[in-house]
Formats: structure tokens, sequence, C-alpha cells
């Protein structure tokens, strides 16, 4: 089983990277999804939060590769949410 999963994801990432070359963020993302995926762990709660911090272009490109990986099954996204820009954390001074 965990073979599948590592055949698996070798092919997401290596379609993924072929297809369209992903933004900084989204690149990051699914780096860590990748590893969660391996891990057998799911998105964690807060995944939307961050997810609305990044552009929406870099949102987009995550949100497919979490559809892709499997990751992303029941939470629907609205097109708003999906082209919202992005909300910038502000850190106190």
């Amino acid at each position: 089983m965990m073979v599948n999963v590592v055949i698996l994801a070798a092919g997401l990432l290596s379609s993924t990277a072929d297809d369209m070359p992903l933004l900084p963020d989204a690149a990051a993302y699914s780096e860590m999804a990748t590893e969660w995926l391996l891990d057998g762990r799911t998105l964690p709660p807060d995944y939307r939060i961050r997810l609305l911090e990044m552009s929406p272009e870099a949102r987009m490109q995550t949100l497919i590769f979490l559809r892709r990986a499997g990751l992303l099954r029941a939470d629907a996204w609205s097109l708003q949410d999906i082209m919202r820009p992005a909300n910038v954390t502000e850190v106190p001074e």
C-alpha cells in the first residue's frame, strides 16, 4: 500500500512540474503536502487560512495540486474565495 502512495506522489510531482512551473508559494505548499501524503496525514485544519494568504494564482495552483494528490476531497472552494486577493497577515510592532 505504501509503495502505491509513493508511486502516486512521484507521478503527481512529475506531471505537475512538466505541465506548468509552480509559483514559489504553491511549490512550497506542494512539498509540504507531499510529505503529509507520504506520512498518511490529511490537510491541517488551518489549510484554508494558509491558502488565502497566497496570491490567487498560487492558490489556484495549490488547489489543483491538492486535488490531484487526493488530499482535497470534500471541501468546496467558491470562485470568490479562489480569486480573492491575498490576506496579508500583519505582524504587530
